[in-house]
């Protein structure tokens, strides 16, 4: 997510030698990058994420709008890798932000720093609020969170970053791979905290009657994740289309794929029954709660509501997570990172969802993204149609 002999490459951006393998989270691919392509790229990226992002406010989606606020994160630092190669470029940014100069300086390092702080913010806040508990502070989660603000703060520090996104992508760095390492690590360290919380948590949502699933909280969500996936593998700003199709694994499914799907809906459905029936009888106290989560997600859906679900999940999570993710970090580690997305279950819940993106994960590697959706897609709806 400077000295002076990398800071001319741009903002937060890799050496120049670094560039070929780092670029993003993803590597390169599609057309060869020129300035002209990225700016207007990064133009049709401003124009569809200020609309996206002013759209799910106005709906009042905000979670939805930080998704889009992310895209835009992750276009940038797709530009600023494609564009590192180019001498013009970086001559132009050396002329505008002198690398030994204070603003020169300041702003590389305000760039690098932005979504680090957003999520030192975020638990700074979510500590705030854990140790102000209702009926009594959650103290763990609020010394977790106290420590997951300082890891964030110091994942802003680009070295450490660089070694974070070495170590998980098992290659150079970038300022794209920096950027989805800080990410990845920002989302490793919320279950232990929402853990505690998550009990409290539901039994006010249960209280309060607010569902956790609504049409157009799903759709903006699924908006927001596709924006995700599109801009973390350069979308018009270092591939095009049909680069951007294969790197996310969106192929046509052929009748073996079929097959494939088939045999994982039931292998899903299988592993899930398997996990409910160990978790109702080991864990009753944690079933419980997992199946209320259940009911407040999928209770009362309107037929229309309840496909929507089923198929937001299915595509925004896989492109996300088995589509842009799966290809760097490999297959157990996006497992753990989708399983660490759903803090809304127990740990036990978490654990079933891990295996779950295990079972996915090796459907993509073996077929494609677009077979993991269809699965992923067809297990949600059967698991709402026969939630409670």
């Amino acid at each position: 997510m400077s000295d002076p002999t990398q800071a001319s490459a741009g903002p937060d951006a890799p050496p120049p030698a670094a560039t070929p393998a780092a670029g993003d989270a993803t590597g390169p691919g599609g057309p060869p990058a020129d300035g002209r392509a990225i700016q207007l790229g990064l133009l049709w990226w401003l124009l569809t994420l200020v609309a996206g992002g002013v759209g799910c406010v106005v709906l009042g989606h905000v979670d939805a709008a930080l998704l889009f606020a992310g895209a835009g994160a992750f276009a940038l630092a797709q530009a600023s890798d494609a564009a590192a190669t180019l001498e013009r470029y970086r001559r132009f940014v050396d002329e505008g932000l002198p690398p030994g100069r204070l603003m020169g300086r300041l702003v590389r390092g305000l760039v690098g720093a932005l979504v680090p702080l957003a999520g030192a913010l975020f638990y700074a806040g979510f500590g705030a609020w854990a140790w102000r508990g209702e009926e009594a502070p959650a103290t763990f989660a609020a010394l977790w969170c106290a420590g997951a603000t300082l890891a964030c703060l110091a994942l802003a520090w680009r070295p450490l970053a660089d070694a974070v996104a070495i170590t998980l992508f098992r290659g150079p760095s970038g300022r794209t791979r920096r950027l989805t390492a800080r990410i990845v690590v920002m989302t490793l360290l919320l279950p232990p905290p929402a853990l505690q919380v998550a009990p409290a948590l539901l039994q006010s949502l249960a209280q309060s009657g607010t569902p956790l699933a609504d049409a157009g909280g799903l759709f903006t969500q699924l908006l927001g994740e596709l924006a995700i996936a599109l801009a973390g593998v350069g979308l018009f700003v270092r591939r095009d289309w049909r680069a951007v199709r294969e790197r996310l694994g969106l192929m046509v499914m052929r009748r073996r794929h079929l097959a494939v799907a088939a045999g994982g809906v039931l292998a899903a459905i299988a592993l899930n029954g398997v996990t409910g029936w160990v978790e109702q009888h080991a864990f009753p106290g944690l079933w419980k709660q997992d199946s209320d989560v259940t009911g407040l997600i999928a209770g009362h859906l309107s037929l229309a509501t309840s496909l929507l679900l089923g198929v937001s999940a299915g595509v925004g999570e896989e492109i996300v997570v088995r589509g842009a993710l799966q290809p760097r970090l490999g297959v157990p580690l996006s497992a753990l990172v989708f399983a660490c997305g759903h803090v809304q279950y127990s740990w036990f819940g978490m654990l079933t969802v891990g295996l779950l993106g295990v079972l996915l994960g090796a459907i993509r590697a073996r077929t494609n993204t677009t077979t993991a959706i269809v699965v992923h897609a067809l297990y949600d709806i059967y698991a709402v149609f026969t939630a409670g």
